[in-house]
């Protein structure tokens, strides 16, 4: 006769199976929590999540770092989270989030929003630690530059960044390798109460070694804006190429071209002047412009504008600021 095993029997193996996840979880869960203790010292840190992942509640979190380039991230409130076995790759979400990057008053970024989420994902060579993607997503953003004083707002900005792995520079191109690259969009984006724009931004960072180090990299780094674009909804209204050179600490000299439907509106945003009223031209003009960011000299905005053929179909052109 065969004996059957008890129901309770059963489930021993899976009793046992959930207490040793449960004890490996509470493990990666404090190495999570001295992690971030460890980046956000005196922050109180909540852990939760089980069984699927690791989500730390962080009130009012506040990082700092940097030495040259003095950076500090914070906001209300964060929730970070991280697969128990995916350590490399990080999930944050903030609420009032401000971000800075300061080298100097010239050479300097803020932003804030209402809300973001952030996607970062690193690699362990070695002893390194190399940025494989950082992407953030910020709702009703504010920014300001260290180089003018004009708002700008959007109500949704994306930054994605990444460090780049190339040994060697692009063929034809003066400029050193890749060593990162910047993708910028902002969706209904406004310069001071200028009209809403779409902003697209594609931009390389180059020189001799990887960006560990501020100084190093500005005797013969470059910031290489490969691709710019500002539209609205009836079409590009504008389209960038440029080249910025960091003048040790102080500034950056930039020099590019601009291609336009509106070269007028263009001029008057460049110059801080008020909007003019402008149709939309058939042909795109090229213009060129030099100096410093903030103050830019241009050049080629032809004489016959008056004369040229315009889109009178289409609306006049957007007021890139005000």
């Amino acid at each position: 006769m065969t004996r059957r095993i008890p129901l309770w029997l059963t489930l021993v193996p899976l009793a046992v199976g959930i207490a040793l996840y449960g004890w490996l979880w509470s493990g990666w869960a404090q190495d999570f929590r001295t992690t971030i203790e460890r980046w956000l010292p005196g922050a109180t840190v909540t852990i939760s999540g089980f069984p699927y992942r690791m989500e730390a509640d962080v009130a009012a979190p506040r990082l700092a770092g940097g030495d040259v380039v003095r950076l500090t991230a914070a906001a209300d409130r964060a929730r970070i989270n991280r697969g128990p076995w995916q350590p490399e790759l990080t999930v944050i979400g903030a609420d009032g989030p401000r971000f800075s990057v300061v080298v100097g008053p010239a050479i300097r970024a803020t932003i804030a929003g209402k809300s973001a989420a952030s996607s970062v994902k690193v690699a362990t060579e070695g002893a390194a630690t190399r940025l494989v993607r950082l992407s953030t997503v910020i709702e009703a953003a504010t920014a300001r530059l260290g180089f003018t004083p004009l708002a700008i707002a959007a109500d949704t900005l994306e930054l994605h960044l990444r460090e780049r792995r190339d040994v060697s520079a692009v063929p034809g191109n003066p400029a050193g390798a890749p060593r990162g690259q910047l993708v910028l969009v902002g969706e209904r984006l406004r310069f001071g109460t200028g009209d809403a724009l779409t902003f697209n931004a594609d931009m390389l960072v180059t020189g001799d070694a990887r960006l560990t180090g501020y100084d190093a990299w500005a005797r013969s780094g470059t910031i290489e804006v490969t691709g710019l674009t500002l539209a609205d909804a009836s079409g590009e209204v504008a389209s960038v190429k440029a080249t910025l050179v960091p003048e040790a600490r102080a500034r950056l000299r930039v020099a590019g071209t601009i291609t336009t439907v509106c070269p007028a509106t263009i001029a008057a945003a460049l110059a801080a002047a008020p909007p003019v009223s402008e149709k939309r031209l058939r042909a795109p003009v090229r213009l060129s412009f030099e100096g410093v960011a903030g103050a830019v000299t241009l050049a080629g905005l032809p004489a016959d504008l008056a004369t040229r053929a315009t889109r009178g179909q289409l609306p006049a052109c957007p007021a890139v600021r005000r």
